[in-house]
C-alpha cells in the first residue's frame, strides 16, 4: 500500500494527474515513487530545501529527477541520477559542483582582475564534476568558464590575459587540462547583459579567443570572427 504525501501530491496536481495513486499508470507510479526518493535523498545528505522540477525514466544520461535548490538566483538546478543494483537504488548527485561555481567564479574573477577592471567583464562557469585533490576549486573543478569582455581594450591586451590566465591553470599541479572561452562585446550589448539574460545575447560577440591548456600544459590560444 503506497500512501502518497504531500509534495508527491502537488507534483501529481502540478501535472495535471490523479493524486489516487491506485489510478495512476504503471510509469506514473513508478516515476511519483522516485522523484519522491531522490528529493528525500538530497535533504537527507545535505540539509538543504529542494523544489522539484522534472524526471527523466532514462537515455543516454540513465535515469535521474532534477530539482531546484532552495533560495538559489538565477536558480541551480541539481541532478540526482539513479541506478538499480541488487535489488536496491543508490542515488549520486551534481550538488556540490553547483554549489562551488560561485566559489569558482570568485577566483577567476580575482585572477582576471590584475588585466581588467572588474567592471568590464563578467564571469559564467557550468561545473560538470568536481575532482578530490587540489588547493582550490579552479583546480578541483571540471568545466570551462565563459568570460564576456567589454571592449574597451585592444586585442593584445585580451590576448595578454588569455596567456596568463592559460598559463596559471598550465601550473595548477592536480589539473588536467582546462580554458576558457573569452568572449569580447561592444559596449551596447555587453551593458545588457547579466546572470539573468546574458544568454540571449551570447551572438553578438565582436571575436573571442579559445583558449585550451592540455594534460601535458601545452597551450593554445585560437581567436575567431562571428
Amino acid at each position: 500500500m503506497v500512501v502518497l504525501n504531500e509534495r508527491q501530491k502537488q507534483i501529481l496536481r502540478d501535472q495535471g494527474l490523479s493524486e489516487d495513486y491506485a489510478k495512476l499508470t504503471a510509469s506514473q507510479k513508478n516515476a511519483i515513487v522516485k522523484i519522491e526518493g531522490a528529493l528525500s535523498y538530497l535533504e537527507e545528505t545535505y540539509k538543504d530545501e529542494f523544489a522539484y522540477k522534472g524526471y527523466v525514466s532514462g537515455g543516454l544520461d540513465g535515469e535521474y529527477v532534477t530539482a531546484k535548490i532552495a533560495d538559489t538566483l538565477p536558480e541551480k538546478i541539481v541532478t540526482v541520477y539513479i541506478v538499480y543494483k541488487d535489488g536496491s537504488y543508490s542515488y549520486s548527485d551534481n550538488y556540490e559542483a553547483e554549489m562551488a561555481e560561485e566559489e569558482y567564479k570568485k577566483e577567476v574573477i580575482e585572477f582576471l582582475s590584475k588585466y581588467f577592471n572588474p567592471s568590464n567583464f563578467q564571469v559564467y562557469v557550468n561545473i560538470t564534476e568536481l575532482e578530490n585533490v587540489g588547493e582550490s576549486i579552479v583546480e578541483r573543478a571540471v568545466g570551462v568558464p565563459l568570460v564576456l569582455i567589454k571592449n574597451v581594450y585592444n586585442e593584445d591586451e585580451v590576448m595578454s590575459a588569455a596567456h596568463a590566465y592559460a598559463e596559471w591553470i598550465a601550473a595548477m599541479e592536480n589539473k588536467d587540462g582546462g580554458g576558457a572561452d573569452f568572449k569580447v562585446y561592444n559596449n551596447d550589448s555587453y551593458m545588457k547583459m547579466n546572470e539573468f539574460n546574458y544568454r540571449d545575447y551570447l551572438g553578438n560577440w565582436i571575436y573571442e579567443l579559445d583558449i585550451a591548456v592540455y594534460a601535458d600544459r601545452s597551450i593554445t590560444i585560437e581567436r575567431y570572427d562571428p
